[in-house]
């Protein structure tokens, strides 16, 4: 049972992910606006979201080393700092006229990047280190339900502000980091970093060494994790596409059933994550009932696939990555120990974030061919399950010892 500071601990590290995800997804219902108010081209308001996302992509696994060497919470404290700063900046640029403005935009960007990097993968390895056992797979559940939370309300929180004053999410963002700065600086506490068994010859040989311990299954249970959030993100863009072309729906109608799925992901997080307990029987249930979610109503479009029987395949998908990433996310966290969880978990979280990232590029190419669209989901999503099952009977050790 979590005591009420536990539920504030993981409320807190819960503004991380929440954070990464409304960095962008916030600012897609906005970017019609910026391009009139700031006078530029689509080409040019796209690129508002790609130089948030690429500093944030690489400077995941820089922030894990740090973290590792220096504590979390104090490189999560400083990326809080940066986001916040890159936040007052974006601010100044809106205020301002002409190319210098759109220029000061992106460099207030690219600065909100940087510290967006260092929330949602330390999130994770935070929770590995504050908690243990059912514990930790109840808290881990929550931080995907705060993931999925930001994917599903950031769209709306993007056209509210439209409707009102749209550079009033640079501001909502400022707020958001300094309410998560202040609740980790209160509430989190960590153990002493050991600096002397850090240097940096015996920390890549500690790492090295973990991924040689448990790389068997550890490996393919990351690229489980980053595809399944490839399939959910680059068919959820798929259904963007329908709304338009079937219904010719859009604004917050679109916004509304595009929310749908992921808060269906967003539930079947948190279930999953109460449940799991870190069971080894627990875990591979609800890995083989996500795959099942995931395959049926892939192999099911193959067959027969309308809008509606889109939308109600896309529910039963997203419940089913929803029961497995909290899978993943508790075996990553507990296969290594303190002093190698955060770049071990950063490396992990830079490929989910890379499967977000790529999935709606590579479906938007897929999509016009709807049947091989579904046909080599079906085929990535089948290879990884094979993949996952063909370590499964690893030692029990690898999914039950608690790493210090």
């Amino acid at each position: 049972m979590m005591t009420k500071k536990e539920r504030l601990i993981i409320f807190m590290l819960g503004l991380l992910p929440f954070l990464m995800v409304i960095g962008n997804s916030m600012f897609i219902p906005l970017l019609p606006t910026m391009e009139v108010d700031l006078g530029i081209s689509s080409v040019q308001s796209g690129f508002i979201l790609t130089i948030f996302s690429i500093p944030a992509a690489l400077s995941i696994p820089f922030v894990g080393i740090l973290s590792d060497r220096i504590g979390r919470k104090r490189v999560v404290l400083i990326s809080l700092i940066i986001i916040a700063v890159g936040s007052v900046i974006c601010s100044i640029a809106v205020m301002m006229y002409g190319q210098f403005a759109y220029i000061l935009l992106l460099v207030g960007r690219f600065v909100q990047g940087i510290g967006a990097g260092g929330t949602a993968s330390l999130a994770m390895a935070f929770i590995g280190d504050q908690f243990q056992g059912g514990k930790r797979s109840t808290a881990l559940g929550a931080m995907e339900v705060f993931n999925g939370l930001g994917k599903a309300v950031s769209p709306l929180l993007g056209a509210v502000a439209a409707l009102f004053i749209w550079t009033s999410t640079f501001w909502l963002y400022f707020v958001l980091a300094l309410l998560a700065l202040a609740g980790i600086f209160r509430y989190v506490h960590e153990e002493k970093i050991n600096r002397d068994s850090l240097k940096f010859s015996v920390y890549f040989k500690t790492v090295i060494t973990a991924f040689k311990r448990e790389g068997r299954w550890l490996i393919p249970v990351m690229i489980v994790g980053g595809a399944a959030l490839f399939i959910l993100f680059g068919l959820l863009v798929y259904l963007s596409y329908e709304i338009e072309r079937v219904y010719a729906l859009g604004g917050a109608t679109k916004g509304v059933i595009i929310a749908i799925p992921l808060t269906v992901f967003t539930i079947a997080s948190y279930i999953a994550g109460k449940k799991i307990g870190g069971e080894p029987e627990r875990i591979r249930f609800f890995f083989a009932l996500g795959f099942l979610f995931i395959l049926a109503p892939l192999t099911m479009a193959l067959v027969w696939h309308t809008f509606l029987t889109t939308v109600v395949y896309m529910v039963i998908l997203s419940a089913g990555i929803g029961f497995i990433l909290p899978c993943c996310n508790l075996l990553v966290t507990s296969a290594v120990s303190h002093n190698e969880r955060g770049m071990v978990v950063s490396f992990y979280h830079m490929i989910r974030f890379l499967g977000v990232a790529f999935g709606p590029v590579i479906y938007s190419l897929w999509m016009f061919d709807e049947w091989g669209m579904f046909l080599k989901s079906l085929f990535i999503i089948a290879a990884t399950a094979i993949w996952l099952r063909t370590i499964m009977p690893a030692p029990e050790r690898s999914w039950t010892t608690e790493h210090p």
